[in-house]
């Protein structure tokens, strides 16, 4: 089991333990990987769980993201656009 705090610009953290290192963008996640999400400022919107057999995490507000098989900067990424897209968080 592997454990990751995702950081993104916003403060989502992702913590990897044992992880694949991906290209520059941190551990590459996989299913069973357990996954912690911070919002910096948002302390409401944390969240932690693990990555689904199907790849994906189901994060609150957010809905269902596909993680296996990404960096964790781009699960960071990802997280973000929809926080900023539904207006949740203001762009960083």
């Amino acid at each position: 089991m592997r454990i990751a705090l995702i950081p993104i610009c916003v403060g989502v953290l992702l913590l990897g333990i044992g992880a694949q290192a991906g290209q520059g963008g941190g551990r590459v996640l996989t299913t069973s990987d357990v996954v912690a999400i911070r919002i910096l400022d948002h302390p409401d919107l944390d969240w932690s769980g693990r990555v689904e057999p199907d790849g994906t995490i189901s994060v609150p507000c957010v809905g269902r993201v596909r993680a296996a098989g990404l960096t964790e900067d781009d699960l960071a990424r990802t997280v973000e656009r929809r926080l900023v897209a539904l207006k949740i968080i203001a762009e960083p």
